[in-house]
């Protein structure tokens, strides 16, 4: 054997941390890619769909929108490119973010000798998304706009390991976006008829 790889052995027993201590971490979980490919795209007769974010996401706790696999903003910008096809040649359908919040906050707990003994619930999450679809002229006036917002909540138990976290965390915000579809859908085939394709 190697000597050099004799010398590294013996560091991780030295440091009573063994053998497996010496091997790599395991693989990070891959999430699949967010869609919303489920329901054919809603044709429209614009020339384009722009997505603008009037929301400014804070980077410290409780809220967690940069900790998380896909973000809620980041979920409807998806949204937006799988469901709403510009088929025309003029107009413009503007997707305005107002609000894709999610933010983690600590639960109590019980913190006596007993409640080493309980599996609680740690943390609560919560995600809202507040949207508006606005029709524009070629003059950049507003003619026909509706809107749609959605709510999700969960919570964390204690002994949820990292890639648990990051699959609840997808899970919800995906439920969080199709909840918004089911709003918005019917919404905008009573709002944009004038602007609906006939193909659909």
């Amino acid at each position: 054997m190697d000597r050099n790889w004799m010398r590294v052995v013996g560091v991780c027993l030295g440091l009573g941390l063994g053998l497996t201590a010496c091997s790599s971490p395991p693989p990070v979980q891959r999430l699949p890619e967010m869609t919303f490919l489920y329901k054919p795209p809603i044709r429209l007769n614009v020339a384009r769909v722009e997505v603008v974010s009037e929301y400014t996401a804070p980077t410290v706790r409780p809220n967690i929108e940069y900790d998380m696999p896909v973000s809620p903003e980041a979920a409807v910008r998806k949204w937006a490119q799988d469901r709403l096809k510009p088929v025309g040649r003029e107009g413009i359908l503007r997707v305005v973010i107002h609000k894709a919040s999610a933010t983690e906050t600590p639960l109590q707990t019980d913190q006596s000798l007993s409640g080493m003994f309980k599996k609680e619930q740690t943390a609560r999450v919560d995600e809202n998304i507040d949207v508006t679809l606005q029709m524009l002229d070629d003059h950049q006036f507003t003619v026909a706009d509706v809107s749609g917002k959605a709510f999700r909540s969960r919570t964390e138990p204690e002994d949820q390991k990292l890639n648990q976290r990051d699959q609840l965390l997808y899970d919800m915000t995906y439920d969080l976006v199709r909840g918004l579809d089911d709003e918005v859908d019917p919404n905008i085939r009573t709002g944009f008829t004038k602007w609906l394709d006939g193909a659909q």
